[in-house]
């Protein structure tokens, strides 16, 4: 899987087959014997070793915006534990 990660990193490309999402409907609460599909909402499943590179990255690129000290230090939204 590593060898997979790196060529993902070295072309920058995304393999197609992990950007397919398999949805489901779900019933909503109290709804369940209703064979109505408006009363379900859908749900995607994706592939898990995607989610797992774009984990990666994201701690990547957020250990680098905090040890360069490039974002501001007023900085507070979509910024985690970070109280004012």
């Amino acid at each position: 899987m590593t060898a997979t990660y790196n060529a993902c990193l070295r072309t920058g490309r995304f393999p197609v087959n992990w950007k397919i999402a398999k949805i489901l409907p779900i019933a909503k609460p109290g709804r369940e014997k209703n064979a109505d599909t408006s009363k379900s909402r859908p749900i995607s499943l994706l592939n898990t070793e995607g989610k797992v590179l774009e984990r990666l990255l994201s701690k990547r690129i957020t250990h680098h915006l905090y040890t360069t000290e490039y974002l501001n230090e007023n900085q507070y939204g979509f910024t985690p534990q970070r109280i004012r």
